[in-house]
């Protein structure tokens, strides 16, 4: 096992459910004197701390402590999958992205770390950042959310909402007390995806035929997409997606909906960094936020990949965040 485990007993969700949950995590690199020289990096949709590793792959961030940590309902912290009656599979809990964080925060002072250098991550891990940026300002000096938001959008929440609904019409998903994965329902979630997680133009320009996957046709891409969320359990996924869907830095108790106020209150350095051709997380909703932002730069990524180019895959995307990462460890 490359990780640790983080055991929080009796945690209480924003919904009020209570229940025992786990933070699997991965940990790089000391933790300095001062306790001030720390890095999360956080996870995206499906992925794991090894793909979340990914991002920081070839830099020297050898001064830094680098904690790299699995959202909640991703297969190894607690998920549907792993979680013992009464909150197994579909009963567990919808655990937001506040949820998430809040859990991380109790991690990060168990680990002794008192100021993060940099809180950053992909789509989801995106999503963790911004609420990290929100939630903890006085203990955060810089964020990178890369493709991501901090406020799902109408038109992400539908999209979400049309995975979703692929995955559900297989019978055998039996309301998510199968006993067989449903092949079937994960299969259709997996060519719905696709179709949205890279750009018109990616397809129009056979672009995948470069990727150095072996992919030669659109199939193939469906097929790698498949394979790609057929490895996750179907209520694990479904877990994620929910947090996804609900996704709001200001739906809490702090600041009772008031997005802007939100937003205003994130102090740290921010890089936000859309690509330009994602379908669900665009330009424009990233430049709104950056606009009541007070510290916050928006740099888009210039890519035909779509929403994949944030997550390493892209040379050009990850020369991009690599300077960003360095740019903001520097200030």
């Amino acid at each position: 096992m490359d990780h640790e485990i983080f055991e929080l007993p009796g945690f209480t969700t924003q919904a009020g459910a209570t229940l025992d949950l786990k933070v699997a995590y991965k940990a790089r690199g000391r933790l300095s004197p001062g306790r001030n020289n720390a890095i999360g990096v956080l996870t995206s949709y499906s992925a794991q701390h090894d793909e979340a590793e990914g991002l920081i792959a070839g830099l020297d961030l050898s001064d830094y402590y680098i904690v790299l940590i699995n959202m909640l309902s991703n297969g190894l912290s607690s998920s549907p999958s792993n979680t013992p009656p009464p909150f197994d599979g579909p009963r567990f809990p919808g655990m937001t992205i506040h949820d998430n964080v809040a859990c991380q925060h109790r991690l990060m002072e168990a680990l002794g770390v008192e100021r993060l250098r940099l809180v950053m991550g992909f789509s989801m891990g995106a999503l963790q950042a911004f609420e990290w940026g929100c939630q903890h300002a006085e203990m955060v000096d810089a964020i990178l959310p890369i493709c991501g938001a901090a406020r799902v959008s109408p038109h992400n929440y539908l999209f979400l909402d049309g995975v979703k609904a692929a995955l559900l019409a297989d019978q055998s998903f039996a309301g998510g007390d199968y006993t067989e994965p449903p092949i079937d329902g994960l299969r259709a979630f997996g060519r719905v995806y696709t179709g949205w997680v890279f750009s018109q133009t990616f397809f129009r320009n056979e672009a995948y035929k470069a990727m150095g996957l072996g992919l030669a046709s659109i199939e193939d891409v469906v097929g790698f997409m498949q394979a790609y969320f057929m490895r996750r359990d179907a209520n694990d996924l479904l877990g994620m997606l929910w947090a996804w869907q609900h996704a709001d830095i200001s739906a809490n108790d702090r600041f009772k909906g008031d997005f802007k106020a939100a937003l205003a209150s994130i102090s740290a350095h921010a890089i936000v960094m859309p690509c330009n051709s994602d379908l669900y997380f665009t330009v424009v909703d990233s430049g709104n936020e950056v606009d009541t932002m007070p510290n916050a730069e928006l740099r888009p990524i210039d890519s035909i990949l779509g929403h994949v180019a944030g997550s390493g895959m892209d040379p050009v995307g990850k020369q991009v965040i690599d300077q960003a990462i360095l740019e903001l460890l520097a200030q």
